[in-house]
């Protein structure tokens, strides 16, 4: 018995998939943001000011301890800093898709191998979150 992918066979999909990737018409303006903000040290440092302040809140969050007010406040002006930032606010709009892109590809094959089929929306988590049985508040009964 064969237990083996079809390496092959799925290699010659998944360059399918990157060539749609690709051609897609948000590609080239999304791909112009990231490398712009990869040619600007400016941005770099806002973005890494940012990112690393928000680490910092999140560990004392993690380790239950208490953060107070200015470092709350200075983590916020750089925040809005980093958000004023054209060439950075831009590489995170397209980061956003990348990552959103990224997650849809894993989550389907993922579910794939978990479920045994090519998952629906439902499947996904694009159903109902109701929990169904009777009148449904986003009505899909």
């Amino acid at each position: 018995m064969n237990t083996t992918f079809e390496m092959d066979k799925i290699r010659e999909k998944t360059e399918e998939l990157c060539r749609l990737i690709l051609e897609q018409p948000a590609f080239p303006d999304i791909k112009a943001k990231i490398n712009s903000f990869l040619m600007d040290k400016e941005a770099q440092a806002v973005y890494d000011e940012a990112i690393e302040k928000q680490r910092a809140l999140q560990e004392k969050q993690q380790q239950g301890l208490p953060f107070d007010e200015e470092e709350f406040a200075d983590f916020q002006a750089s925040r809005e800093k980093l958000y004023a930032n054209p060439v950075a606010r831009d590489f995170l709009s397209a980061y956003e898709e990348v990552d959103k892109l990224q997650n849809l590809i894993v989550q389907y094959v993922m579910k794939t191998i978990e479920l045994e089929k090519v998952p629906t929306e439902a499947d996904l988590g694009g159903g109902c979150a109701c929990g169904g049985g009777g009148a449904c508040a986003c009505g899909a009964n």
